[in-house]
Order: structure tokens, then C-alpha cells, then sequence
């Protein structure tokens, strides 16, 4: 076999290799995604990344060329994986597919600073994981094949790995780890074979090149083996991280209720929030939210009243509720809508509330054993009611605004589900019943929060999500029907235990949509699929349903303890009936002059609202502000990898240029001074002597010249001395050998080319230097 098929052989055995450790870095990307959908993608990336690499090299194009084209080869793999339906022809990316790339990827950057894994593999997130596996996958290819590095090219991996990891759940933590150093091994043993003989043999005389191969297969399944069956009985290897990076430690102030919708489903869905002993279930709104800006709904910015009686329609159901806090933080007070009238915890709170959303503010931030008594007031509604009513005169403009941006398929898409519906309400209904479609739609959080403009538009074309974007989207489609909306946020009914009161824990946190009826007011309806609110079966259609899975309740009581706060001693009507004249029930309040006005900044979400976040286990609730920043400090130690790796990589190949013979020791000080100089200005032939080449550096480059010329002269008398006759061991005039003196010339050389360049020349002889 020809030594030119040996070579092709090995690089194609490298690439290979490279590729199979770049495969086991995107497995990884199983700490972030649920699910395998993620891995067909990661192999297509990183078989045709490598791929092109591998034939642009055997067709010896300069890296210059190379490097970008396999860049841009990978960008149009992402974009026809993700965004085909945008291309021209389903093959040329047009500007649709830019456009839409680039609101995926805000979409995920707005999401990024709250998502918790794992995360649904859309368009947004899996366009980031590729753009960081072909990030990841062209330096790695540039490292191990161009400036012909080995462990070196493992680097960028390793770090888009442990990034992983840091913000990733448990799931496959040893397996992944384990494929990824077998993986490894293979890669560097593949590596040293192709770059061994081209400087010392790599392979010695008594070893068989032959058993390589087989010998790093074997040594990556032993690895392999001992991490997925050693690893998982290390003491500690299921243990919490000595730092939670993933921000699931103690509770932090809200910025959104909605996106605190997701955090209390997903990782405080069996902590008990409060309880209510009421006449019957409902819908426990907290709050609702009417200004839409194209990017979430908010609450406006109000003014708090004393929370006054208020007199109920005489055919309106009474719901008398005693609510008792367990670990829900905050001041706003769950209720079923809508609150008339209320005592708080003690016969001097100061209760108040927003008069339009009839949201309820406690004096004090909720603390465990806080209990509020409460009576609302909800019509008997029926289908034939709504559908005779109009929906023209809401009490606020407000609940018709739409941003000017808002995407056009917004109001395509509800003009089309509500074709053929004559009146609000059946329009309302037509919308509802196209939610919960299962065939169309699938409910699931592990969609991140967001529901602005993007995450409309994502949510239109990927059909999952849960209550926030049933919600949010199903209220941005009535405003352009003209029906006027909001968003509610609260809890479902919660389970009901044998003692009477209903357990309401993080699971049930939902939101709805209510939508605005001319002589009625606010009516709820229901888009997400497996809910549905109690005692509105006829409006909606709907049995009440919400979730029943997980585990079981677990505590957060007071003080951090198992122990909850006892149910308070209270009759089983927990409010008074109605007395003989037929007025609303006597509350205890206590009245304040005049409105109140919400703090400065109250409903910024910018700023957070007026109130704690939840104590959960008894840890307080901290500023996000506060917490350790490693977001920041991940993204800075990525730059400063990338800005090192080129020193690093030269460093290493100066650490084993060490370890060479003598001769090919000589040899590469001599090229890392020649290429220097070259860098420099200085021109020459490949047929000119060392010699001649010291006298063009010094023409150029007088300082040079003499650290030049001792090197030219010693690589002369290498070159031509018979083997042996010149002691290369010998103490040298500069160094403990006259290999030292040769690497420290070279070294002079190098300095003195760099301080004659410009800014720009020095950056690129940093990036591309090999020396």
C-alpha cells in the first residue's frame, strides 16, 4: 500500500473519529431536550460538517476557503432542518427563512433567562443547538485537521458539553459523560495516528501500527462501561451540585406572573400554597392582566381602593370562601370571581383592591396561617345568555388595544376558526373548540413562558404549549374580532380532602382567557386542553377538569418545617349567610381615606410587582439581582477560551516539538523563525539557503539579524553533517543545549517580526500563527 493511500486512510479514520466525538457532544444536548428528536439532527450536522471538511482537505483547498464554505454549508443545514417551508423550492433559503430564523432565535433569547429544562426541541431551540453544534463542530475541525492539534480539538466540545450540563436536568448524566470521553479517547488516539508521522513516528519499531485501531476501540468501551456501570455507585454521584446553576433554588421576584405560571408547574408542583374551605369550586383568580404590548400581558397600572361591599346582582350564585395561606407569597389574595366582600387576617387589615379586576391586596405580604374570608359574586350564565348579548361597551379601552406589530396571522387565523360564527359568543366558542383540538394541539410545559408577538407566531406553527399561550393567544385573537379580553391567572380548584377545604398546590397554577359581555361583564373560557372551570359547564361546554398527576402534596409550612399550619377552627360555612333583609353579608374591613396609589414602579415588569415571591420550605425570597451572576460568567469564559485557544495550541505543539530528536528540533525553530519573518515583509524562494535567508531577513529586519544568522549557521552544519557528528547535547552559548540556543534565536526572531507589524497584522498572525 502506497504511503499517499496510508495517509488517506488515516485522515478519513480521524474524521471519523472527530465526527463520532462530535455526535456524543449533541447526545449531551439530552440534558436540555426530552425526548430523541434532537439526535437525528445532531448526526446530520455533524456527518456533513466533518464530512465537507474531510473532501475540501483531500482536495488540499486552503483553510482560508474551507473554513467558511463549511460554515455556510452548515447554516443552510439549519435552516432546511428547521425552516424548509420557507425556502425557495424547499432548497434556497429566501428572505423568509431569515426572517424567521431571526424571530425564533429572539423568541429563545427572551426565553433563555427563565428556562428550565427540559425544554420543547421548536424551531427556536433547536436552531440554537445547531448554531452551537456547528460552532463547536467548525472549530474542532479547524483544530484537529488545519493546525493539526489532538487533545487541543476536544476543547471546544468538552465546553459546549459542561454548558450543557450546567444548565441541564439529570437525565443521562453518567451515560453521556461516559460516551463522551470513550468518544474522546478515540479521537485523540485517531489524531496522533494521522499528525505522528508527519513529525516523529508516532508508532515505534516494535509496535504494529495494525493494533491501534482496535486497541482505542477497546479502551473506549472499557471506558464506557465502567462510567455507566462504576460511575452511577460512586458515593455522591446522585447528589445535589454544590451550586445550583439552573436558578431552582430559593424563590425570586416575579417579573411576569405568567412566566412564575411555568416555575410553579414544573418545579414546585407538589408544594401545597394555600387551602379553601368554600360553598364550591372554582376558578382562585389572583389577577388579570389587560395591557398587551406585543410582547406579554401586564397588569396596568391602577389605583388600589379600600376594599368596600359591594351590592350583588340578587340572581348572581354566592360563593363564601376561607382561604388559608400554606406557602403562597405575595400580597394579591386568591378568590373566585368575583370578590364583593372580604375580612383579612385580622380585624384591622387594611384590605384593598384594583376596582376593575376586582384583584385583592393584603396589607402585608402573605405569611403561613394568614386567613381571609371572603364572599363572591358569579351570575348563573347559560349559552342562550351570552349568545343574545353584544360585546361593545367594555369599562376600559384597554381591553381592545393590539400592538401595531402584532403578526397579521393572528387575526388570519381567528377570522378563519370563527368563520360561520354570527355573535361574540359563538365566535368565542368557535376559537375554544379549535384550541383543544388534540389532533391539532398538544399541551405540554416544557414550551418555555413567553407569549409575546414571537411566541404567537412560534405557537401557531408548532402547535404545543400550555395554559399561557392557550391563554395569551386566544385573547390576542378576540381583540381582533373586537371582543374585548384579558388574561386571568390563578389556580384551578385544587383537590378536595376529607376534611372539607380544597388543596391547592403549584400544579394547579393556570391561566384563562375571559372575555367581555355587554349587561353581564366578564365571562371565562377555556382554550387549554384538559381544563375546565366549575360552574361554567353550560358557557363553555366543559366538565371541570383539571390536572390530577404528579406526586403526592409535600408541605412548605411555616418556618421551613413538614409540619403545616393547622386548618383553622372555623364552622363549615366559613362566611355568614345572607341576613333576613337580604343584604350582602357583614365583613370586617377597616377603611382608609381615599384611593392609594400602587408604589412607585408597582406594575413595571421591569421592576417586579409590590410583592414577595413564593416561600417555599421557609426560604425566603431573594432579589434575581443578587444571585450569582454565571450566566455572565460562562459567556466570558467562552470568549476567553476562544481568544486563548490559539496560544494554547501553540504552546502544546512547542511542548511536544520538545520532545522530538535534535535534528527536527532544529528544524521547527527554524521554520517558526523563517515563517516569522516571512509574516513580516521578508520574501524569498523555497530554494534559498538558510543562509541566504538570514541575509533578506536582515535587510528587512536589522535587528534580526543576528539571532538569524546563528540559527542559519547551526541548521547548516545539521543539514550536512553526517549523522552524529555534531553534539546536539553540548551545552550551548545561550541555553543547557544547543537545541535551546536554536529555540531561543527563533524565539528573538519571532519578537522582533511582531513589534514591526501593525494592529491588524498582529491580530492575524495570532489567529493564524502555527509556531
Amino acid at each position: 500500500m502506497s504511503r499517499n493511500d496510508t495517509a488517506w486512510q488515516r485522515d478519513l479514520a480521524a474524521t471519523s473519529a472527530v465526527t463520532l466525538y462530535s455526535v456524543a457532544v449533541g447526545v449531551g444536548f439530552a440534558r436540555v431536550f426530552s425526548g430523541w428528536p434532537f439526535l437525528s439532527d445532531v448526526i446530520v450536522i455533524a456527518v456533513l460538517g466533518h464530512g465537507l471538511s474531510f473532501a475540501l482537505r483531500r482536495a488540499r483547498v486552503t483553510g482560508w476557503l474551507a473554513v467558511p464554505a463549511v460554515s455556510l454549508a452548515l447554516l443552510w443545514v439549519l435552516a432546511f432542518l428547521n425552516y424548509r417551508d420557507t425556502m425557495s423550492g424547499g432548497i434556497v433559503p429566501w428572505s423568509a427563512t431569515w426572517d424567521q430564523m431571526r424571530i425564533d432565535l429572539s423568541l429563545v433569547r427572551d426565553q433563555f433567562p427563565t428556562a428550565i429544562a427540559p425544554v420543547a426541541y421548536t424551531a427556536g431551540w433547536a436552531t440554537l443547538a445547531g448554531f452551537a453544534l456547528a460552532l463547536v463542530l467548525v472549530m474542532s475541525d479547524s483544530f484537529a485537521f488545519r493546525a493539526e492539534a489532538r487533545g487541543e480539538a476536544l476543547v471546544p466540545g468538552g465546553v459546549l458539553f459542561v454548558f450543557i450540563a450546567a444548565l441541564g436536568s439529570e437525565r443521562l448524566r453518567i451515560a453521556s459523560t461516559g460516551f463522551l470521553i470513550a468518544a474522546g479517547v478515540v479521537a485523540v488516539i485517531a489524531l496522533r495516528q494521522l499528525h505522528g508521522g508527519r513529525r516523529a513516528p508516532a508508532v515505534t519499531v516494535g509496535r504494529r501500527a495494525s493494533l491501534v485501531a482496535p486497541a482505542a476501540i477497546a479502551t473506549a468501551v472499557a471506558i464506557a462501561v465502567v462510567a455507566g456501570i462504576v460511575g452511577p455507585r460512586i458515593p455522591g454521584a446522585n447528589a445535589e451540585p454544590l451550586y445550583d446553576t439552573k436558578g431552582r433554588g430559593g424563590a425570586t421576584n416575579v417579573l411576569n406572573p405568567l412566566v412564575d405560571i411555568r416555575s410553579r408547574l414544573t418545579n414546585r408542583g407538589n408544594v401545597e400554597l394555600f387551602r379553601v374551605n368554600a360553598d364550591a369550586p372554582a376558578y382562585w383568580r389572583v389577577m388579570t392582566l389587560a395591557e398587551f404590548d406585543g410582547q406579554q400581558f401586564e397588569l396596568p397600572r391602577r389605583s388600589l381602593e379600600p376594599v368596600a361591599d359591594v351590592e350583588p346582582d340578587p340572581a348572581a350564585r354566592r360563593i363564601r370562601q376561607q382561604v388559608q395561606i400554606i406557602s403562597l407569597g405575595g400580597e394579591m389574595v386568591p378568590a373566585a370571581a368575583d370578590p364583593i366582600a372580604v375580612s383579612g387576617p385580622t380585624p384591622d387589615a387594611r384590605m384593598r383592591r384594583e376596582p376593575q379586576s376586582r384583584t385583592l391586596f393584603a396589607p402585608e405580604p402573605l405569611q403561613p396561617g394568614d386567613v381571609f374570608e371572603i364572599v363572591s359574586s358569579a351570575p348563573e350564565l347559560t349559552a342562550d345568555d351570552l349568545r343574545g348579548r353584544t360585546a361593545q361597551a367594555p369599562p376600559d379601552p384597554i381591553y381592545l388595544e393590539l400592538p401595531d406589530d402584532l403578526p397579521s396571522v393572528v387575526a388570519e387565523t381567528a377570522q378563519a376558526v370563527t368563520a360561520g360564527a354570527t355573535t361574540p359568543y359563538d365566535q368565542a366558542r368557535a376559537m375554544q373548540a379549535w384550541f383543544r383540538d388534540d389532533s391539532q394541539w398538544t399541551y405540554s410545559t416544557e414550551v418555555q413562558s413567553g407569549h409575546g408577538s414571537n411566541a404567537i407566531e412560534s405557537f401557531f406553527r408548532e402547535r404545543i404549549g400550555y395554559c399561557e399561550q392557550f391563554s395569551a393567544t386566544f385573547a390576542a385573537m378576540a381583540r381582533t374580532l373586537g371582543i374585548p379580553s384579558r388574561v386571568a391567572v390563578g389556580f384551578t380548584p385544587g383537590t378536595l380532602s376529607p376534611d372539607g377545604w380544597y388543596s391547592v398546590i403549584g400544579k394547579n397554577a393556570h391561566a384563562w382567557p375571559e372575555l367581555w359581555f355587554d349587561g353581564i361583564g366578564w365571562v371565562a373560557f377555556e382554550p387549554t386542553p384538559g381544563r375546565g372551570a366549575p360552574g361554567l359547564e353550560d358557557v363553555t361546554g366543559l366538565p371541570p377538569q383539571q390536572d390530577t398527576s404528579g406526586p403526592d402534596v409535600v408541605g412548605g409550612g411555616a418556618a421551613g418545617s413538614d409540619t403545616l399550619p393547622p386548618n383553622p377552627t372555623t364552622p363549615p360555612t366559613v362566611v355568614q349567610p345572607d341576613d333576613a333583609s337580604g343584604g350582602p353579608p357583614t365583613t370586617v374591613r377597616t377603611p382608609s381615606a381615599g384611593d392609594q396609589e400602587l408604589p412607585p414602579g408597582g406594575f413595571n415588569p421591569n421592576q417586579g410587582f409590590p410583592f414577595e415571591d413564593e416561600i417555599v420550605d421557609g426560604a425566603a425570597a431573594t432579589d434575581e439581582t443578587n444571585s450569582f451572576p454565571w450566566r455572565t460568567l460562562v459567556v466570558a469564559g467562552l470568549i476567553a477560551l476562544a481568544l486563548s485557544t490559539p496560544a494554547l495550541l501553540r504552546r502544546a505543539r512547542r511542548a511536544r516539538a520538545g520532545s522530538l530528536p535534535g535534528r527536527e528540533q532544529i528544524v521547527t525553530a527554524w521554520e517558526r523563525a523563517r515563517t516569522a519573518a516571512i509574516d513580516a515583509g521578508v520574501t524569498g524562494t523555497p530554494a534559498m539557503t538558510p543562509n541566504e535567508w538570514a541575509l533578506a531577513t536582515a535587510t528587512v529586519l536589522p535587528v534580526a539579524a543576528r539571532p538569524m544568522t546563528s540559527l542559519a549557521d547551526t541548521v547548516d552544519r545539521v543539514a550536512f553533517a553526517p549523522p552524529g557528528a555534531v553534539d546536539l547535547e553540548r551545552r550551548g552559548t545561550l541555553g543547557d543545549a544547543v537545541t535551546d540556543d536554536c529555540s531561543l534565536w527563533a524565539d528573538q526572531v519571532r519578537r522582533i517580526a511582531v513589534d514591526t507589524m501593525s494592529t491588524p497584522q498582529r491580530v492575524k498572525r495570532y489567529f493564524t500563527d502555527k509556531g
